[in-house]
């Protein structure tokens, strides 16, 4: 039988840069590794949302990413 095991989740922030050339929207990210396994979505929502405050552009999406080893 397969085991899982929880690792350190990561925290991915996507920013509007305006539009390019193209007249497409430009979107730019900045991940932060190593977030508490026992961090919750509020938790989450609340540093991202502080972290967003102290950037020059936009926040675009908010995006947790989870790690899970199986064995």
């Amino acid at each position: 039988m397969a085991t899982e095991i929880k690792n350190a989740s990561s925290l991915k922030l996507q920013f509007n840069k305006g539009l390019g050339t193209n007249g497409k929207a430009q979107i730019g990210s900045k991940t932060f590794s190593n977030l508490k396994e026992s961090a919750t979505a509020d938790d989450v929502l609340e540093v991202a949302n502080a972290i967003s405050d102290l950037q020059k552009h936009d926040l675009y999406d908010i995006i947790k990413i989870d790690y899970t080893s199986i064995s």
